[in-house]
């Protein structure tokens, strides 16, 4: 078989980088659990690279992976001798018009890039990832979930429009009213059905000034009563919480001993103001008794958006950036969320989270319309994640604690969500969709007949699949 470079070059525009030529950066992704080097890279500049490079790759039985930031922590943005699809050389964004509340962004747009654009116009999109390096694309195709998305649903349920290269290499349109079955099957769908080259993104007024209160709480009940009052009172504009360990001594764990934590639960409730009108701090926080009010903080609006910029910084400066990230996050039911946490986090050792965090991010069931962005049932839900950095060496030693940390956060009716590390097998992945599985297989199977699209994570097949990326 001719390189997969050689015979593509003559059909596109944008630039092809032979297998040879692939810089180690894009042979794996944030995860650094999985590698692979693609047999050729493709930089497109317009969606038409897009749909001509899937049609060669069709003809010749080539898989191809999509790559926006690579944030991503399984088998997906890399490329196992395929053809690797690198959407940020696709990263152009609209003009707001005067009186607009929505913008056109391309799929490899970078989220900051989209929100310091819009904000010019004090306008911004409902909701933002916490890490805003990352492409619409990359998150639309996870659902994107942010620190608004108790008001807002997902990133994905703020799209107006879609424009799609499908598995067949036609490029289509689609929206909530125009083929909902391709635009519902794209949201949160893992680039299983098509390549999303851009995006018509819905934009919401914002002030311009942001105000913080970090609250303490010690108590995990109180800490979710008050979270809840928060959600219900309509007051709050974005709410952000962690789970924080402070480390008390050793005891034995699994038959050794290691260091062991008492957790408490940062909550840190915004609302948006106008630089001349602060907020009534006693109204906003009529309600809530945490254990300690540590801080509040003042911030223009962009930089809140920006706030976990220093952060990454840090964990980059410090060198556990590039360590392996097994992020394990999953959506819980409301009511099973205490048990949970006081399951896991007792026997969580705190050094995995140097580089890393425990996230929670309280949510309503009802605020997104996404078929794939699977959710337990219920209004009130919890978002709960174990974002660890783990030294290369230490990875095969740490595996086995966090694939039964899933299996276990599942069994107590639990959602992953898939940016993470994930670990499934066939039944475990049919069981993660439930009834949402025969939408999405028949997705699959319309869109991407011959299964060439991100193969080797998600157990779709088309009606004649290529062999499974190793």
């Amino acid at each position: 078989m001719r390189p997969i470079a050689e015979g593509l070059r003559p059909l596109v525009k944008g630039r092809v980088l032979e297998s040879s030529e692939v810089e180690p950066e894009r042979t794996t992704n944030f995860g650094h659990v999985f590698t692979a080097r693609p047999g050729a890279v493709l930089e497109p500049v317009h969606a038409d690279d897009v749909a001509a490079a899937i049609r060669f790759a069709r003809g010749e039985g080539i898989p191809v992976s999509v790559r926006g930031a690579a944030h991503s922590q399984s088998q997906i943005a890399i490329s196992n001798g395929g053809l690797l699809i690198d959407m940020r050389s696709m990263g152009r964004i609209g003009a707001v018009a005067k009186g607009a509340a929505s913008v056109e962004v391309e799929g490899g747009a970078i989220w900051r890039d989209v929100a310091r654009s819009t904000l010019k116009h004090l306008l911004a999109p409902p909701v933002l990832t916490n890490n805003l390096s990352v492409t619409v694309g990359g998150t639309l195709s996870t659902a994107g979930v942010g620190v608004a998305s108790h008001r807002y649903g997902t990133q994905g349920d703020q799209v107006e429009e879609l424009t799609i290269v499908t598995g067949i290499g036609d490029i289509r349109k689609c929206s909530p009213d125009l083929d909902p079955d391709l635009f519902w099957a794209a949201i949160a769908g893992l680039g299983q059905v098509g390549v999303i080259t851009s995006a018509r993104l819905t934009l919401r007024a914002v002030r311009p000034m942001t105000r913080t209160y970090y609250l303490l709480y010690d108590d995990v009940r109180r800490f979710m009563a008050d979270t809840k009052t928060a959600m219900d009172s309509g007051r709050w504009d974005h709410l952000e919480s962690w789970a924080s360990p402070s480390p008390q001594g050793t005891k034995p764990v699994s038959g050794r001993r290691q260091v062991f934590a008492r957790w408490f639960f940062p909550f840190h409730p915004t609302v948006e103001f106008d630089g001349g009108s602060p907020p009534d701090d006693r109204a906003l926080l009529d309600g809530l008794h945490p254990y300690d009010h540590l801080y509040t903080d003042d911030l223009p609006i962009l930089d809140f958006f920006e706030r976990l910029e220093p952060v990454f910084d840090l964990w980059k400066r410090g060198g556990t950036w590039g360590h392996v990230h097994p992020w394990m996050e999953v959506v819980l039911p409301w009511e099973r969320t205490p048990d949970v946490l006081e399951a896991v986090l007792p026997d969580l050792p705190p050094a995995i989270l140097v580089g890393g965090h425990v996230l929670l991010w309280p949510a309503k069931g009802s605020a997104s319309r996404s078929k794939l962005f699977r959710r337990p049932e219920g209004e009130d839900l919890m978002g709960f994640g174990i974002l660890p950095a783990i030294p290369a060496p230490f990875w095969e030693e740490a595996r086995p604690m966090l694939d039964n940390l899933s299996r276990l956060v599942v069994a107590m009716g639990g959602n992953r969500y898939l940016s993470g590390y994930v670990d499934f097998d066939d039944d475990m992945w049919r069981a993660h969709y439930g009834d949402a599985w025969a939408f999405f297989e028949a997705a699959k199977r319309r869109h991407d007949p011959d299964g060439v699209l991100n193969p080797g994570f998600v157990p779709l097949r088309g009606a004649a699949a290529p062999a499974r990326e190793g």
